[in-house]
């Protein structure tokens, strides 16, 4: 079974609707049911938020698909294990910095995420300092 077949078993047992859930884990509420049709894999930051939201393991969620990946290329998916950690831990780091720029207007979260996307880019150039 899929990651999201997984979640809409977990999130039926436990009573939710898919909008509760969707709104708990602030992710969109058509991605459910679109990784539910395309049986897809959610990014780290997903599958963390809706495990969390579930009050379940994100292993739990990937059931024993990730099982049988790992029984077939073990070297591989510990090298995917360690970036999906690393990509998890990264995202804990700046969870409060994502989150209060999710909630941000999109006509004020655009050009904020444009300068960081910059700023990033070129980490060598000076950065102007507000006046005054």
């Amino acid at each position: 079974m899929g990651f999201w077949k997984n979640v809409e078993n977990e999130r039926v047992y436990q009573g939710l609707s898919r909008k509760e859930l969707a709104f708990r884990a602030n992710i969109a509420y058509q991605g459910i049911g679109l990784g539910l049709e395309r049986d897809s894999m959610p990014g780290a930051d997903t599958a963390i938020k809706v495990a969390k939201v579930l009050n379940v393991s994100v292993e739990y969620l990937l059931g024993s698909e990730a099982l049988e990946i790992r029984d077939k290329k073990e070297f591989q998916d510990s090298k995917k294990d360690a970036a999906l950690q690393s990509e998890a831990n990264l995202y804990l780091k700046n969870k409060k910095t994502i989150d209060s720029l999710e909630r941000l207007p999109v006509e004020l979260k655009a050009p904020i995420e444009e300068m960081i996307v910059r700023i990033s880019n070129n980490t060598e150039a000076p950065v102007e300092q507000p006046c005054c």
